[in-house]
């Protein structure tokens, strides 16, 4: 039953006068009745459309990325500012396609993630997303920041936080899901930085400014 009918048939029964208001109320739903069954509707609809948590094999044993992924989803599947800036809950089928991705590897201290190769552009209008890219190759430094305090680079930040932190890591995996995601101007939600540090310092302010809150209390809740 829907709440606009719900809404008509109150209406109906207040001005035919046949029925009484006690039997309306035991023969009928009232519309205290209807506004929950629609909010309970509208909700089950959001939760099914929300695209489901990737199934990590090593559940009981989480791995740093996948503490860092579990993270970000929790994050992106909230109704908040940083979840709005990569355009809602949409947005974890290009997180999911991230992870799926990604690949450990031993590269130059000074390198975090590596996107490299020919780019493919999706579109999920069931999601309502407009589209996001997936590179050929995404590459995680097995010696960059997301892991360990570089020896050469030992006062290095991630977004005002140490590297190998919780914060640092999903700080890391949000900015590069930022590169991923395109705009409705058709504009990536943070610019290619590749080698460019201050762009890349840049675009991690950029996300600590829209997810800085979101980050910070991690620090308050238990490892998943």
């Amino acid at each position: 039953m829907s709440f606009k009918w719900c809404l008509k048939f109150v209406g109906v029964a207040a001005v035919g006068g046949l029925l009484t208001i006690a039997e309306v109320q035991a023969q009928q739903p009232t519309i205290s009745d209807c506004l929950t069954k629609s909010i309970q509707a509208s909700n089950k609809a959001k939760t099914a459309s929300l695209p489901a948590a990737l199934f990590l094999p090593n559940a009981n044993q989480i791995t740093p990325l996948d503490q860092a992924y579990f993270d970000a989803f929790s994050i992106l599947k909230e109704d908040n500012k940083c979840s709005a800036f990569y355009g809602g809950p949409p947005a974890i089928e290009a997180l999911n396609r991230l992870r799926e991705q990604l690949v450990l590897k031993h590269l130059d201290d000074t390198v975090v993630v590596r996107m490299t190769g020919e780019t493919m552009k999706v579109t999920n209008l069931r999601n309502r997303l407009t589209s996001y890219r997936l590179f050929d190759k995404a590459e995680l430094n097995l010696d960059g920041p997301f892991y360990r305090v570089s020896p050469s680079h030992p006062h290095r930040i991630i977004g005002g936080f140490r590297p190998n932190t919780r914060e640092a890591r999903v700080t890391i995996l949000l900015h590069e899901l930022g590169h991923l995601i395109e705009r409705p101007d058709k504009q990536w939600l943070l610019l290619n930085d590749d080698t460019n540090e201050r762009l890349s310092d840049e675009n991690t302010a950029r996300v600590i400014s829209v997810c800085g809150r979101q980050i910070r209390s991690l620090r308050q809740s238990r490892t998943r």
